[in-house]
């Protein structure tokens, strides 16, 4: 695993706490700040994709892709 950039790890987790606020809390302007947010770690992320699998209930598994660095899905 290669060391992930600075610029991207403080980005992440400021994109973490942005969004824990309630989204019906959330104006316009701010809804705006986490989707540059977002394409800004798309765009700069040297995503690592890791396959896992999810328990959708007791008989069924779904397979979920995801950045290890960023916690982006794909799938």
């Amino acid at each position: 695993m290669s060391e992930l950039p600075i610029d991207i790890s403080v980005i992440v987790q400021v994109k973490g706490l942005l969004e824990s606020i309630p989204t019906e809390t959330q104006n316009e302007e701010y809804k705006h700040i986490i989707m540059k947010i977002k394409k800004y770690i798309t765009s700069r992320c040297p995503h690592n994709v890791v396959y896992d699998y999810i328990d959708i209930n007791p008989e069924c598994t779904k397979r979920i892709e995801y950045c290890e660095y960023c916690y982006t899905t794909f799938s």
